[in-house]
């Protein structure tokens, strides 16, 4: 039993191992993109495309639009948001914050084609469409 019980952890984890390798193609969004940069976590690969919507959601929830696997995430982590051509971004009262190029987020923020968001220890570049 023993055996076979390694034999499953074995198995799911190179599976995991196989998903994280290389990114899942996405399909592109007229609204933009986030791309992860660095993610400090084996599961989240760095280069990874996540589409925007006009509002997004970020957070460990798989409710959110971009649900990731970190323990750093507050459930619903931090949002951005589509004002005309202006985007911002936003603390939903996380724990451990969200940061733009190094700088804590406190309130709505506006964001800019470059910017880094830092969310727990994933980092986030965000490309306008």
């Amino acid at each position: 039993m023993l055996y076979f019980f390694l034999w499953q952890v074995l198995r799911v984890v190179v599976r995991d191992l196989r998903t994280g390798v290389a990114p899942a193609p996405t399909q592109a969004s007229p609204y933009g993109q986030l791309v992860i940069t660095s993610s400090g976590l084996p599961g989240i690969a760095v280069g990874k495309t996540f589409p925007l919507a006009p509002q997004t959601t970020i957070g460990r929830s798989t409710e959110c639009e971009i649900a990731l696997n970190d323990t750093f995430l507050s459930a619903e982590h931090a949002r951005l948001k589509l004002n005309g051509d202006d985007w911002t971004l936003e603390d939903l009262h996380s724990t451990n914050g969200t940061f733009i190029n190094g700088y804590e987020v406190r309130s709505a923020t506006a964001i800019n084609e470059g910017d880094v968001i830092r969310i727990g220890r994933v980092e986030l570049k965000f490309v306008r469409a």
